[in-house]
């Protein structure tokens, strides 16, 4: 379904894509969600509700769940590439280096109240993990009011999507896994989740494009 709107923007704003830095970003990042994916069905943090999925599984994984690491970054890397193309880029001064190493280390001292509930737990560290690394490899990405443009835009095929997912529901979780704080279907920890992912795909997407500029 994410494909038809992509699709239309590539078509109707002629939006360039960098498809070598987008494949870099995929093999970087997939794997680190992938492991998670995988660890955390073992462990029933949370299932899939056969009734919903084709019934063709990678191990314990419904097939549809490992495209969604590729197919996502394809779509929603498409409007970053739309809002660099179509807004000035501006500098957020107040958001600084010590700010945001401040700030991820506070979200892991805050995670061990988390320890009783697994998804909760992890998706702090992936969180906390996403903006050092965005600190220390990229902090122009996390100081530029494109970036957080983007990821705000990026929330609305989140929430339509996540709906679904949460309500039918295709995506089921397992007990002590999340806080129980909802955004109508939705739990905190996928809105957290995401902007995790959004944070490490657009950083490896942002090193992909330097290393090509340099090399081409």
């Amino acid at each position: 379904m994410i494909f038809f709107p992509t699709l239309a923007i590539s078509l109707l704003f002629h939006v360039r894509r960098m498809y070598k830095s987008l494949v870099f970003s995929m093999v970087m990042v997939a794997p680190l969600y992938l492991v998670w994916d995988f660890l955390a069905t073992w462990k029933d943090s949370w299932s899939f509700n056969p009734h919903w999925v084709l019934g063709v599984y990678v191990v314990d994984l419904p097939v549809e769940e490992v495209l969604f690491f590729f197919v996502t970054p394809f779509a929603t890397l498409l409007i970053y590439d739309f809002v660099m193309c179509k807004f000035k880029e501006r500098e957020i001064n107040f958001i600084t280096r010590r700010k945001v190493t401040i700030s991820a280390l506070v979200l892991l001292f805050l995670d061990v109240l988390f320890t009783g509930y697994s998804y909760t737990f992890v998706d702090l560290i992936y969180v906390s993990a996403s903006l050092l690394l965005s600190n220390v490899l990229d902090p122009d990405m996390l100081r530029s009011t494109n970036y957080w443009l983007f990821v705000a835009l990026t929330y609305i095929p989140f929430l339509v999507f996540d709906y679904f997912l949460t309500s039918l529901p295709v995506v089921i979780y397992g007990p002590h896994s999340i806080l129980g704080i909802r955004i109508v279907t939705i739990p905190i920890e996928d809105a957290l989740y995401s902007f995790s992912m959004m944070n490490f795909y657009t950083l490896f997407y942002r090193q992909g494009r330097k290393v090509w500029s340099l090399i081409g």
